[in-house]
């Protein structure tokens, strides 16, 4: 057991190690900003999108509301016409 722990630690160290030089690199650290900045971008598009669900909502009630009476009238046509 004292053979994993050991192990576990030099891999923890040199993970730590890997971190430290990725975190201090230019290039990684544009690389992260570029990544917020897209998830901030997809947040925003997805906000929009469910706004853009709840309105759609919103006219399709409205829709199916204006065409139900149509629908009604119609069959009482029909059924007058076949009396």
């Amino acid at each position: 057991m004292a053979v994993k722990r050991t192990m576990l630690g030099q891999l923890t160290s040199v993970g730590e190690g890997a971190i430290g030089k990725l975190a201090q690199n230019p290039v990684t650290s544009r690389a992260v900003e570029g990544a917020l900045q897209a998830k901030e971008r997809v947040e925003k598009v997805v906000r929009s999108l469910e706004s853009m669900e709840e309105r759609m909502a919103a006219v399709e009630k409205r829709l199916e509301a204006l065409e139900k009476p149509k629908r009604a009238a119609t069959r009482k046509t029909a059924a007058a016409k076949k009396d």
